[in-house]
């Protein structure tokens, strides 16, 4: 027994020295400390968990979650075995199992700052900024001093709209690492929510003078440049959309084109984002010259092939012979292609139109109505509207609402009976958009949130108001009342920001021009 307490005592100061060298930086020497440990005890509970923290640090999230297992099957009851296990979980993409490691953690030790800390990160992940809010401000109660802290604090105020107090959390953040690229970059995204777009600039620009190659501050930047309608400036750090993460990267081996000749060589473009993406962007591939092949959205297929001059078109995944590739959103960028062009570019199925028109019919003022955008991106907070608000447009005489959405938000119908609607068949099957396309046809107007319903009605050249947040996405622009994507678009916006009242009531008053 003495023999066996000595022996435990030499591994657990051979794991204590590794973990000075780990602190030290010197993480061969550790690791190599480490696995002599556990050579002698397989068992031995912090050099396997020490392991863990060197393997999560080197990238090696899989191997580090084993290895805390490890360590917690041995000592279960050790409140940051389980928080780091959280940490390779959320590196793992798994937020809710996250949630429940940093759970455990908080029971064993029910004032770990730590753990509540990774706790918020797991429920950011899990899209749950509500409760991200919760566990960021009892680890700020509990350890104020906690690096990175009071920047994931304001993040999460952001997350939720609590923009004001998220200026004030981010400045604290600031004061406390004046040279914390993340906090500045956080810092300039809610001053630019807030409409203070010149102090976000600032900021921008201040930490990329220090970093000026780093593709997230290049990103961002190009972002608000486009914001304010500096389009040629902002194309170039528009292309780093990839290297910042913005925009998962699609792992094509074949090398970029970038605008040059063909001259014989196949080229692929891919479409990127969303929907209405997808729609927005399409309109530059007439204009390319030589073999192009276009990889979009197979539900889209059949709407986009309404556009003279449209390449052929293949689904993600299909083989596909080519010697270049350009993503859809890099062309304008790549070709030095104007905007807008000329409207419509696309086109609704004359049968269809015959047919929704039928149903339809042609009494009143004809409105189709969208107001909800994907609830799942967090893109979506502010953009998305009540259909309640609505009920302005619904008092002037003669207007009929109609509604075009579908999926998401058509639950908020019951509460409001004077919208009708299209039936269970609309846009029913693999093709997206085509019924919608068609009933745009039939209607005098099409009132919509930011959604791809904006940018298939301006698409197709149909009148189309817009209701935007005060500070809208970028591609709205700031301020002015028209878009230069859409010639038949009218955008109104928000004064006060969350307040629709006033936009839906400019809207009506607008009504009598029609």
């Amino acid at each position: 027994m003495t023999r066996m307490s000595r022996r435990s005592k030499q591994l657990d100061a051979a794991c204590q020295q590794g973990e000075r060298l780990h602190a030290a930086g010197r993480l061969a020497e550790a690791e190599q400390v480490y696995r002599q440990v556990l050579a002698a005890e397989p068992r031995h509970a912090d050099a396997n968990h020490m392991l863990g923290v060197l393997a999560l640090q080197s990238g090696h999230a899989a191997a580090a979650l084993d290895l805390f297992d490890a360590a917690i099957l041995a000592k279960p009851l050790v409140s940051v075995y389980h928080v780091h296990r959280a940490h390779a979980l959320l590196a793992l993409r798994r937020p809710a199992e996250a949630v429940a490691a940093c759970n455990v953690a908080l029971r064993t030790k029910s004032n770990n700052a730590e753990a509540y800390q990774v706790l918020g990160h797991a429920h950011t992940d899990a899209l749950q900024p509500g409760e991200a809010l919760r566990a960021y401000r009892e680890a700020v109660r509990l350890k104020p001093n906690l690096p990175d802290l009071f920047n994931n604090l304001g993040t999460a105020l952001r997350n939720i709209g609590a923009l004001e107090e998220a200026e004030e959390r981010l400045r604290e953040a600031l004061r406390r690492a004046p040279d914390d690229m993340g906090v500045q970059l956080n810092l300039s995204s809610v001053l630019k929510e807030l409409g203070k777009v010149d102090a976000a600039e600032s900021l921008l620009r201040d930490a990329l003078g220090r970093q000026p190659n780093d593709p997230v501050l290049i990103y961002n930047m190009a972002l608000l440049l486009l914001l304010t309608g500096r389009d040629s400036e902002a194309w170039p750090g528009w292309e780093q959309r990839f290297a910042a993460r913005a925009v998962p990267d699609r792992g094509l081996t074949q090398p970029q084109w970038t605008g040059e000749p063909l001259n014989g060589r196949r080229l692929l473009v891919y479409a990127e984002q969303g929907l209405g993406d997808t729609i927005q962007f399409c309109r530059f591939l007439p204009g390319l010259a030589g073999s192009v092949t276009f990889e979009a959205p197979p539900r889209l297929q059949r709407l986009l092939g309404t556009m003279p001059g449209m390449p052929p078109m293949v689904s993600p995944g299909a083989a596909v012979m080519a010697d270049v590739v350009c993503p859809l959103m890099s062309l304008p960028a790549r070709t030095g292609a104007t905007i807008p062009g000329p409207v419509p570019y696309l086109f609704a199925e004359a049968d269809r139109i015959a047919r929704w028109g039928a149903r339809i019919g042609t009494e009143g003022l004809k409105i189709g109505i969208a107001w909800q955008g994907n609830p799942a991106r967090i893109e979506d907070r502010g953009r998305s509207i009540p259909l309640h608000a609505f009920t302005a447009l619904a008092t002037v005489p003669g207007v009929r609402l109609i509604s075009l959405q579908k999926n998401d938000g058509t639950e908020q119908l019951d509460a409001l009976g004077s919208v009708e609607t299209l039936g269970a068949d609309f846009d029913l099957g693999p093709d997206g958009f085509l019924d919608t396309a068609a009933a745009m046809m039939c209607v005098d107007l099409v009132v919509t949130s930011d959604t791809s319903i904006a940018h298939l009605a301006g698409a197709l050249g149909r009148p189309v108001w817009v209701a935007l947040r005060a500070v809208p996405d970028w591609r709205w622009q700031l301020g002015r009342g028209d878009s230069p994507w859409y010639p038949t678009m009218r955008l109104f916006r928000q004064t006060e920001r969350e307040d629709w009242g006033p936009v839906f009531a400019a809207m009506a008053g607008a009504l009598g021009t029609l």
